[in-house]
């Protein structure tokens, strides 16, 4: 997170000609692992502020903050166009020796579509980023039932184990 604060921080002072560039024009010079990044932050963010409310709501929870942290990106898959090729010779030679032979070829290109005048991938498929790990701080936390009741939570929404998982009482 401190990178992409850098990056933003960066973005935002005046260009050459002393004038502060537009958003879409920062965004279009950054590359795309900064582009991912902020992506991630946000789904981050996103998804600490809904565990947070969640948690709140649970009887003796009280007061709670959540941290996130990712091990990927989201992944999209593109639709795909594709044909193969599948070929078996079998040959004998003279002294009655066999040889099988196998050849396969595989040819695929993404779907494109032409959105607002920009052709991209016909996506069928998204997959969130991976949760690697969740630090909870909770004001009823101080129980060992408490703590329970968030670890389940946690691994109900994120699916991981629960020693990735850490809580502790809010002071």
């Amino acid at each position: 997170m401190v990178f992409a604060g850098v990056v933003l921080l960066f973005f935002s002072f005046p260009g050459e000609n002393g004038t502060s560039e537009r958003p879409e024009e920062q965004k279009a010079r950054q590359s795309d692992g900064e582009l991912v990044l902020e992506a991630m932050e946000r789904y981050a963010d996103q998804k600490e502020r809904e565990v947070e409310e969640l948690l709140e709501k649970v009887e003796g929870v009280g007061r709670v903050k959540v941290m996130l942290t990712l091990s990927s990106s989201e992944q999209r898959v593109p639709m795909q166009n594709g044909q193969s090729k599948e070929e078996e010779i079998k040959e004998k030679d003279r002294e009655g020796a066999t040889r099988d032979t196998s050849e396969y070829e595989s040819q695929k290109e993404n779907v494109l579509i032409q959105k607002e005048g920009e052709a991209g991938p016909y996506v069928v498929q998204i997959y969130a980023p991976l949760v690697e790990g969740v630090a909870v701080v909770a004001e009823g936390a101080d129980s060992g039932e408490k703590k329970k009741e968030i670890i389940e939570t946690i691994q109900a929404l994120f699916r991981i184990e629960a020693h990735k998982i850490k809580v502790m009482k809010m002071e």
